[in-house]
């Protein structure tokens, strides 16, 4: 197994867990591969085989990954996801996450009631939409709720949340409105992390009676990672300028912690009396007692941060390597990077999946082997004892950022435009500077103002953390500002990404030349860049119904590349247009929206346009005339006019518009003419795209926003020509806009529902989806289907589900081939 056992024997553990996932919807191919494999590794190597212990490790991996992917047993709280409501025990597992207007707990399932006590396992997340709870870490609650699974959009391009809360061990997801639905019936947890917690509580509460909303919040974030009073224009700054993990107590947060702590220790013990430093030193070197002391307090502000996943995981690797430095193992880093792999893999086997664990280990072994591979191209030539002070104290850590923040980028670029579309080149170079900042000045006098703050009236020094915060506020704000600085591109596909860091981790193994290694690089960013954001013509009508829960957002693509958005779902905290919208325009490489349209001013309808203003350039901005004075409507009419648009109205008064031979109709009327002044839904742009060359005979489309009863009698009376092929049904199938002789008049093939999973509303109504059944129109809901795609050419035109898109995994119970090759299709065909 070479010189490094423990490094092939993680690497040979990751990958049969890889292949456990692989193995879950590809048996048949995987069994092929890897028999062509063997054939080969025996032909070119005359016989010669892999070692057997790594065979024995990889199977290893592949017999847990099977084991922990078995179907839930009896106890599992996952049965009652999407039931009834059930009476549920549950403790709080962690410190409460707090934001402006709720509070999120973590609850660890003990026991359902009903005539007897069951017990349950497995976590939830329990929103109460309260601004405070009286309910801490340990505490025992008995409540009435309804479990359900993490919201997913099924969209192309939007991340997958709930696959990825449930990888962490989540079972589902619960709220509550109000507190007497929810009783404290006993304690638990950990006795050392209740007051660890309580103190936490206590730092909270002080930063915000002390400090200004943004300074706080951005100290919260980084002091005790309390994200929760983040705000969106804070996050966009961040994430323009490659510095969002910052935000997040994790790898770099507790890198930077342990290195201060390292380094005073170090400094104390060195300087302590000759006779005391001696008898230290027959033991252990300082650098020795110094990883063991700072051990411990690096273990105190994991938890004091709110011990999250991400959080621990980092720990893991920072424990590691501290006990490499105990027993003089330190200089070998890849090592210690495979023992915390493999301790995270063994608790945890479905962490690989994880994006936490991806960006956390590929960042930290892309900045060792960077390390490695300009020692050996740039080796030091001034010798350690004849270098300056200038050289000692600027150079080499000026080098020493340079270095780590470039395998980091290397690391982590390409798997944050694998998951969120995103590279922001500018991160490269503001994290020389707001990581240090951050790391030595503001989360070490953070921690000792919040130490002070706990036994004395409100927060020392808060006017230095204010000044100091929005400084640093700024500072990242100037790096988002650069012109191009954060970009956007399709994801590239997966083997494109393996490749990268397998030719990477290869070439910088093997000490490459940098003439070779900067244009591999090179070559792979421009791929990924140029690639992912060059857009063809679709060459037919392409219409999509994007998933965005209880709201509405289509997108119509025509035949020579011009789009048309209308609506762009709700905004808010959860801005469906950041989560969903925005990545499926990336994902379908579009920069441009000809025509953005607002039907209505609703929030579940033009509150995720800021965000996608800001993002996108626009052509024309289209809106019903009417105006409201809400934060939401605010916000996109500031948008506007920061891109210097001027939104157009579009009533029946305008005339038809063509665009590729489709001709567009606005059915509204205008505002003055219309309805009473709370009867927004009837003031909804209705627009009727017809295209005569496309669908074998014709195609039509018909989108009506939220017009009711009365908005569609309206158009009956006008006798305006109906009848379309597809219809995005009025106001989510709401039984208010249910007219029978409107109906009758469009005589739809196809009906889209825009409907959120189990909304409030109970939207579609039971007797709308019968109308439609009466007409044999089909049936084409985002609840259940994901993102709706109609195509239309001019022989046909077709619409595809995108959950039917999405491989599934493989029964054994039922024939192999058949199922594996659906999958193989799906997995080769592009929605």
């Amino acid at each position: 197994m070479g010189k490094k056992p423990l490094v092939a024997i993680t690497v040979s553990f990751i990958s049969g867990l890889a292949l456990g996932e692989i193995l879950s919807y590809f048996p048949l191919t995987l069994t092929f591969f890897l028999f062509f494999f063997l054939l080969l590794e025996r032909r070119f190597k005359q016989g010669a085989q892999l070692p057997l212990p790594l065979f024995f490790f990889a199977a290893s991996g592949l017999l847990v990954h099977q084991f922990v992917s078995t179907p839930f047993a009896a106890g599992d709280l996952r049965r009652y996801i999407d039931q009834e409501e059930i009476d549920i025990v549950a403790e709080i597992d962690g410190p409460p996450q707090h934001f402006p207007q709720q509070v999120l707990l973590q609850m660890k399932g003990i026991e359902i009631r009903t005539d007897a006590i069951h017990p349950v396992r497995g976590l939830f997340r329990l929103t109460i939409y309260q601004p405070d709870v009286p309910f801490e870490y340990g505490d025992r609650l008995q409540m009435q709720i309804r479990l359900r699974s993490p919201q997913q959009f099924g969209t192309p391009g939007a991340f997958p949340y709930a696959d990825y809360r449930e990888r962490e061990g989540w079972s589902g997801v619960a709220t509550l409105s109000r507190l007497d639905r929810v009783r404290k019936v006993g304690e638990g947890g950990n006795p050392l992390l209740r007051p660890l917690y309580r103190w936490r509580e206590r730092i909270r509460q002080n930063i915000l009676a002390s400090m200004d909303q943004e300074p706080a919040a951005l100290l919260l974030a980084l002091i005790i990672g309390e994200t929760g009073y983040l705000t969106e224009p804070i996050r966009e700054v961040f994430s323009a300028s490659g510095t969002t993990h910052i935000l997040s107590i994790s790898g770099s947060h507790l890198a930077l912690v342990s290195v201060l702590i390292f380094g005073l220790t170090r400094w104390i013990l060195l300087h302590l009396p000759a006779p005391v430093l001696l008898r230290l030193s027959l033991r252990k070197i300082p650098s020795q007692w110094a990883a063991l002391m700072t051990a411990g307090p690096v273990l105190f502000y994991a938890f004091l941060a709110g011990g999250e996943v991400a959080t621990l995981r980092s720990l893991a690797m920072i424990w590691v390597y501290l006990f490499s430095i105990w027993i003089n193992r330190s200089g070998d880093l890849k090592t210690s990077l495979s023992l915390a792999a493999l301790l995270i893999v063994a608790v945890h086997p479905q962490a690989i999946f994880d994006l936490s664990f991806q960006l956390s280990f590929l960042s930290v072994l892309m900045i060792t082997l960077t390390f490695s591979w300009w020692q050996a191209n740039f080796p030091e030539e001034v010798p350690k004892k004849e270098r300056s002070r200038y050289h000692t104290y600027l150079i080499e850590p000026g080098r020493l950022m340079f270095l780590s923040t470039l395998g980091a980028t290397l690391g982590t670029a390409p798997l944050t435009l694998f998951y969120f579309h995103q590279f922001s080149w500018i991160g490269l170079f503001a994290n020389l500077l707001l990581i240090p900042l951050a790391g030595w000045l503001i989360v070490p006098f953070g921690l000792l103002s919040s130490l002070f703050s706990l036994t004395a009236e409100g927060f020392p020094l808060a006017g230095m953390h204010e000044w100091i915060g929005s400084i640093y506020y700024r500072l990242t704000a100037f790096f988002a500002r650069f012109p191009g600085a954060d970009l956007h591109a399709a994801a590239p596909p997966l083997w494109i990404v393996l490749l990268f860091y397998g030719a990477m981790i290869w070439m910088l193994a093997r000490k490459v030349s940098w003439k070779w290694l900067t244009p591999t690089i090179a070559a792979f960013f421009i791929f990924f860049l140029g690639v992912g954001s060059f857009r063809f013509s679709p060459g037919r009508l392409r219409i999509t119904l994007i998933d965005v829960a209880q709201g509405d957002a289509t997108l119509i693509e025509f035949p020579r590349g011009k789009t048309m958005l209308i609506d762009g779902g709700a905004g808010g905290d959860f801005n469906v247009g950041r989560i969903a919208v925005a990545p499926y325009l990336w994902e379908r490489r579009i920069r441009t929206i000809d025509y953005l349209i607002g039907t209505h001013p609703q929030m579940d309808h033009i509150g995720g346009f800021p965000y996608i203003i800001r993002k996108f350039n626009i052509g024309e901005a289209w809106t019903n005339g009417k105006r409201r004075d809400l934060p939401f409507y605010r916000a996109f009419s500031e948008r506007l006019e920061e891109k210097g648009l001027q939104p157009k109205t579009m009533t029946a008064a305008e005339p038809p518009m063509e665009i590729d031979g489709c001709r567009i109709f606005f059915l509204n009327p205008a505002v003055e003419d219309s309805f009473g002044e709370g009867d927004l839904n009837n003031h909804s742009i209705v627009l009727r795209l017809a295209c005569p060359h496309l669908g074998g005979g014709g195609f039509s489309l018909l989108l009506t926003g939220d017009i009711e009863r009365g908005g569609e009698q309206r158009l009956l009376k006008s006798g305006i020509d109906l009848k379309s092929t597809v219809l995005k049904v009025p106001h989510h199938g709401s039984i208010s806009s249910l007219d029978p002789f409107f109906l009758s008049a469009v005589s739809p093939k196809a009906a889209l529902f825009s409907v959120g999973r189990r909304n409030p509303y109970r939207h579609p109504h039971p007797d709308v989806l019968a109308a439609y059944d009466a007409l044999s129109s089909k049936i084409y809901r985002t609840d259940r289907d994901g993102a709706i795609v109609i195509e239309a050419d001019p022989t046909e035109w077709r619409a595809k589900r995108y959950r039917e898109s999405r491989v599934e995994k493989i029964s054994w119970r039922s024939p192999l081939l058949l199922q594996e090759w659906e999958n193989l299709k799906k997995a080769f065909t592009p929605f």
